[in-house]
């Protein structure tokens, strides 16, 4: 990965489609052949192209080709649905791929669950078959090489974000943009920045009454997930003297300061996994925390970290629920998110935490 591209940027379908068929021909094994017919008719459907592979044994499969200068995750459905019904009309032996300028990572991702081939113009591609038998997969680049300058393109990353998305998992909605502007407390243009990227990934869906839904909230937790980074913070590491099960006693009584654990400690209250060796904390701030909590610093044999968030009106605080013994915990989805960008075992906490809250949506969703 990470080869420079020099090629100029394919301006045309056609010159799109020429760009992969080049890229899929020159990692071929030896003996196979591929031969491109493009607007080809099958059945009662005019398709982009038709490529016939052959294997040295002269087993021929037929694709049936889409190819576009910009795909989208929002288009993946139709896309594999028309490709289906032309592969069923002329007789279902045929395999759909999706040929494009460039596929970003997700789009890869997903088209690979969605059973697609796939390649672009960078050399960005897979192509997994039983019969004749062949994998070919290349991964180019992460990056757009062609896109030029002005906004980059979004991503989930950042404070807005955050609080967009955590507004979009721990309501049902549907919500119109003047309640999630009020619910999420994010600015006004952070949020269509974030409701456009949303759409466009196909996370979020826009009603007819111009109200919005999220169609797979785990889908967009994960997604969350791996664009997440925690605001900027403060943290600090204390000994609990007497374990962190006493650290649950004194914080379910005290209400001298904000706070709301997350991670391990924070997740067995919904799906208990493995006993708990760090208490994780937000707090607003470490000193007074440290003193209410009776903690000791410490660099070493730490059983608590205290997480200070610069501002003091993070997100991580919203929407807290209170435990069985009066603790405070972050949201199940905040601690969701932070369990997934965890260490160790954390990840694994997270998946078990996402189960349970599939299977509890109407305790955890508002």
């Amino acid at each position: 990965m990470g080869e420079i591209i020099t090629m100029p940027a394919p301006e045309s379908t056609r010159q799109v489609l020429r760009a992969c068929v080049d890229a899929l021909s020159s990692r071929l094994p030896t003996g196979w052949t591929l031969v491109e017919r493009e607007e080809e008719s099958l059945g009662s459907k005019r398709v982009d192209a038709a490529l016939h592979l052959t294997d040295p044994a002269g087993t021929v499969i037929d694709f049936v080709v889409e190819a576009k200068r910009v795909v989208e995750r929002r288009d993946l459905g139709r896309i594999r649905d028309q490709l289906n019904d032309i592969i069923r009309e002329v007789g279902g032996e045929a395999k759909g791929l999706v040929a494009g300028r460039y596929l970003s990572p997700q789009v890869r991702a997903e088209l690979a669950q969605l059973g697609l081939a796939y390649v672009d113009a960078t050399g960005n591609m897979r192509i997994a078959l039983d019969r004749p038998a062949i994998f070919l997969s290349d991964r180019v680049t992460d990056r757009d090489p062609w896109r030029g300058p002005g906004r980059p393109r979004g991503s989930l990353k950042g404070e807005p974000a955050a609080r967009v998305v955590r507004t979009l998992l721990d309501y049902r909605g549907p919500l119109s943009i003047s309640e999630l502007l009020k619910l999420s407390g994010a600015s006004t243009g952070g949020t269509y920045r974030v409701r456009d990227y949303l759409i466009e990934e196909g996370l979020l869906e826009q009603l007819s009454d111009a109200t919005y839904r999220v169609p797979d909230w785990p889908k967009l937790l994960r997604e969350w997930a791996a664009d997440y980074a925690l605001p900027p913070v403060s943290t600090q590491a204390f000994i609990a003297p007497r374990g962190i099960e006493s650290l649950r006693a004194r914080a379910a009584n005290v209400d001298g300061f904000r706070y709301a654990v997350t991670g391990s400690f924070a997740a067995k209250e919904w799906a208990p996994y493995a006993p708990a060796r760090l208490a994780r904390v937000y707090v607003q701030d470490i000193a007074a925390a440290a003193t209410w909590l009776d903690l000791r610093p410490t660099d070493v044999g730490q059983n608590v970290l205290l997480v200070e968030p610069k501002d003091p009106r993070s997100n991580v605080f919203e929407n807290s629920w209170t435990a069985r013994d009066g603790v405070t915990l972050a949201a199940p989805s905040q601690v969701a998110v932070d369990l997934l960008n965890g260490p160790g075992r954390n990840p694994a906490e997270g998946e078990a935490l996402i189960a349970w809250m599939l299977a509890n949506e109407e305790v955890w969703r508002k």
